[in-house]
């Protein structure tokens, strides 16, 4: 695995989202800035 530096761009990669639909990094390219949430889930 590469490590990131700050300043480079991140790799594109997918997630799903909460829908279920998958979502690209690149669906965001020149766009604004792309905020990642992780929920660890609900107890």
């Amino acid at each position: 695995m590469t490590r990131l530096s700050p300043g480079h761009p991140a790799p594109d990669f997918e997630l799903e989202d909460v829908h279920g639909r998958t979502v690209r990094l690149a669906d965001f390219l020149g766009r604004q800035p792309v905020v990642l949430v992780f929920l660890r889930g609900f107890a």
